[in-house]
């Protein structure tokens, strides 16, 4: 992975387009191709680069979750999106101020001015203020300490090596940077070592004839390691039809954060085993014990070596983190084919049919590059997976602040659901086949935490405990669920209706961690009017008394 040359700034510049071409879902997607553009007309580095999308998305993720409860509408997010941008942004990247200023003013000219704008905006100026708060002292202004290994008199290249101070940094969700350190590169007098010292020897010199074009292609196309590259990839995705603002706010804070925290892991791991890149392995090939490894003097990789460490792949760390997500965000539904595209590729635009595809592919290009070893690149996956999953999981356990009960409310059970959610297809002109599917009624059996029946739940909504005690919600808020194909999580205020009893204290009910219970998918028509379908779900419900 390279981290920054004059080479690579120029061709970034001229690139721009590609990443600006595509389709745009909403302001979210809108907004993060802009942030990616500032991000290489700033000239970051691949490591800060990620730290700053990763704080600019929460950011935005957080605005949204506030705007869409203070002042829903689409203006309020518009201007919430765009002063979390401005914010976070600036104060990250101040040389850019004149274009981030110029951004932000043309994205709220666009709006209309009233209580929707200036709600949008303080939300978006305080969620941007409260994540820089809690970044501040993240650990990136930890000091370059790096100590060349070498012997008194010895000569060692004298350039600074990348973003050494790294792994000292606070990841967002690992529990350290070294929860996912993997064990040692493979042992020089291994076959292994052979196999991978021949495979990059022959594929990835510069001057290599067994190198197809495409594979070429391919490493020229993944040369380019900035943010703009994979977030492209992310794009594939939230442009999906039907997909929301705050569903896309989200999925790039996750993303974003993860892709963060991979950096921070893979740093770790590379300066913790500090292994060899291939130009140095091959032009020494005859110090290695291994009797089946054959120097090359003058060997040199078609792609220029990065100055760090070589395992692991830290493209492949971050395709894998990434790709994991998005699998996971798809979920059951068609995957879209993913696409981006590569200014040191002359803007040229690839694709998969399969999130397996796209990882291979880059983990791939980084051998036929000639800067790493097959080992490495499987490593690298195998660690962007783990990452990838600790996302998911710590994002569908995490509640929503839009979510939170008003007051000192304290959390006194909760219970889970299993049942369907009854939908009635009903005469509607608006609609396009003039009837659409409407909710009914929830219809479900409540269970503790051990798993016994404790009471039911059913249209009101009511949820009724079995010693009698019985409480109505009112929809207080609602977020998109994490997971595709899931009804949304919600917040409603509650009132006992019953007698006294395990529910009857009961002011809040969150529902969270939602599975199915959506529309039906088979069509509703004219023809199917007064047709009824019950749609399987679970849900848990948390109960707050206040």
């Amino acid at each position: 992975m390279k981290i920054a040359n004059n080479r690579k700034a120029a061709l970034a510049a001229g690139g721009l387009l590609a990443f600006t071409l595509g389709a745009h879902a909403d302001v979210v997607t809108d907004w993060n191709v802009k942030a990616g553009e500032l991000i290489v007309e700033a000239k970051l580095g691949t490591p800060p680069a990620n730290r700053v999308m990763a704080i600019v998305q929460t950011a935005v993720h957080e605005a949204v979750s506030t705007a869409a409860l203070r002042q829903p509408g689409d203006t309020s997010l518009d201007a919430a999106v765009a002063a979390a941008n401005r914010v976070t942004l600036s104060k990250l990247m101040p040389a850019q101020e004149a274009s981030i200023t110029s951004a932000y003013q043309a994205a709220l000219a666009k709006l209309a001015d009233g209580p929707a704008k200036a709600a949008g905006i303080a939300a978006g100026e305080q969620a941007a203020a409260a994540v820089l708060t809690r970044r501040a002292d993240d650990g990136v202004a930890t000091p370059e300490r790096y100590r060349p290994h070498t012997t008194a008199g010895s000569y060692v290249p004298t350039a600074a090596v990348a973003a050494w101070q790294w792994s000292a940094r606070k990841p967002w969700l690992l529990a350290s940077a070294s929860q996912f350190r993997p064990g040692p590169p493979p042992a020089l007098t291994s076959t292994t070592w052979a196999r991978d010292y021949d495979e990059v020897k022959t594929l990835g010199s510069k001057t290599s004839k067994q190198r197809s074009p495409e594979q070429t292609e391919v490493a020229r196309f993944w040369d380019y390691s900035l943010p703009p590259i994979y977030h492209g990839v992310v794009r594939s995705v939230a442009n999906m039809p039907g997909r929301s603002v705050v569903q896309n706010a989200r999925l790039f804070a996750t993303v974003t954060q993860a892709m963060d925290d991979a950096m921070i892991s893979v740093f770790d791991a590379k300066y913790h085993h500090n292994f060899w890149r291939p130009i140095t392995a091959i032009r020494n090939g005859e110090s290695d014990g291994n009797n089946a490894t054959q120097p090359e003097a003058g060997w040199a990789s078609l792609i220029e070596s990065p100055l760090h460490p070589e395992y692991p792949s830290a493209h492949s760390i971050l395709a894998a983190t990434l790709g994991t997500i998005l699998q996971a965000e798809v979920g059951n539904a068609k995957l879209p084919v993913l696409s981006t595209s590569s200014p040191t590729a002359q803007g040229a635009t690839r694709r998969w049919a399969r999130v397996d595809d796209f990882m291979a592919e880059v983990a791939a290009s980084r051998v036929w590059g000639g800067i790493h070893y097959r080992t490495s690149g499987e490593v690298g996956l195998a660690m962007g997976r783990k990452i990838g999953a600790l996302a998911v999981a710590q994002q569908a356990a995490q509640i929503p602040p839009v979510l939170t009960p008003v007051g000192e409310a304290r959390l006194v059970e909760r219970i889970s659901a299993r049942g369907v959610q009854v939908y009635e297809c009903r005469a509607d002109k608006a609609a396009a086949a003039g009837a659409q599917w409407v909710f009914v009624a929830p219809q479900a059996e409540l269970f503790d935490t051990h798993g016994a029946s404790r009471g039911t739940h059913y249209a009101g909504p009511h949820w009724e405990a079995a010693d009698g005690s019985k409480i109505v919600g009112k929809l207080e808020a609602r977020a998109d669920a994490p997971q595709a194909g899931a009804i949304p999580w919600l917040l409603l205020s509650a009132r006992s209706v019953g007698g006294a009893g395990r529910f009857a204290s009961v002011t809040s009910v969150q529902r969270v961690n939602t599975a199915g219970g959506v529309a039906p998918q088979r069509p509703c028509d004219a023809s199917s009017v007064g047709t009824v379908d019950r749609v399987p779900y679970t849900a848990d419900y948390l109960l707050y008394a206040s």
